[in-house]
């Protein structure tokens, strides 16, 4: 019996560490758990994000194609747990082209389920694994993303009240479970995963039942994307609300990061 374990998200739980931390140490965990991030189902994860911008069953079929053609180019009788992880499986992440909630997650679970079952077989077992976050830790670090990232131009307290709902992680995951019947669907917080053995990757290590003499083994690093407490979040909003050309206000903030970044490695180097 295949295992498969399906990191979902969501955006700002800790994914980037996670996938950073399996993708630098894939060649030691190769022998065990065989790895599947972003780049290795590029197609899927852009037809999840495209179906959420116009959630018709078009785009929905779409998803399942896609989902079929990944699970396609797996070994059916692969004996190594499956691990794969990306948050764009769930869906854009809320605040992006006017998307407010997750809605669209049960609707895609349920049919990539479905395209792995059809590959792997009706014994499958599956589990989809969400990481979660505090809703007020959540919607900072959301909108901090989208400062950065897009032309964010509400305020903190603004973007809170018309994002809240996003942050309704327990009704997305009662959705997901009623739709997906079959799959063992959980989650771990953030606020308790940063705190583990292997940081918010432990869950899924656990869940991928990889031994505990090759987790002691994995190559930790700092945690990654990690909003900067540097008091950047009004300059930020000021950038956005200007009259800055895209492009210029793009090439601003992006030296700012790199300032950001050389000065963060700077502090954290030993002397």
């Amino acid at each position: 019996m295949t295992r498969l374990v399906i990191h979902v998200g969501f955006h700002k739980t800790g994914t980037t560490s996670v996938q950073t931390l399996l993708r630098e140490n894939r060649d030691l965990l190769s022998e065990h758990l065989a790895i599947y991030l972003r780049p290795d189902f590029e197609e899927l994860a852009e037809t999840c994000r495209r179906y959420c911008l116009n959630p018709k069953p078009l785009r929905l079929a779409n998803v399942g194609r896609a989902a079929q053609a990944f699970f396609g180019t797996l070994a059916a009788d692969e004996a190594r747990p499956i691990l794969m992880s990306s948050e764009d499986l769930s869906g854009l992440m809320p605040g992006r082209r006017d998307l407010a909630t997750y809605a669209a997650a049960p609707h895609l679970m349920r049919v990539i389920c479905e395209a792995a079952r059809a590959r792997l077989g009706k014994t499958l077992d599956l589990t989809l694994f969400f990481s979660t976050r505090e809703a007020d830790s959540w919607l900072r670090s959301a909108w901090w993303q989208h400062l950065r990232g897009t032309r964010m131009t509400e305020d903190l307290d603004s973007y809170a009240q018309s994002a809240r709902s996003a942050a309704d992680f327990d009704t997305v995951l009662q959705e997901v479970q009623s739709t997906t019947r079959g799959a063992v669907v959980t989650a771990l917080p953030l606020e308790e995963s940063r705190d583990l053995p292997q940081g918010p990757l432990t869950p899924l290590l656990e869940l991928a039942g990889l031994p505990d003499a090759v987790r002691a083994r994995i190559e930790m690093r700092p945690p990654d994307n990690v909003r900067p407490d540097l008091g950047l979040e009004p300059a930020f909003l000021a950038l956005n609300r200007s009259g800055l050309h895209m492009k210029d206000l793009a090439e601003i903030k992006a030296r700012i990061l790199k300032m950001t970044a050389t000065r963060q490695r700077r502090d954290n180097d030993p002397d």
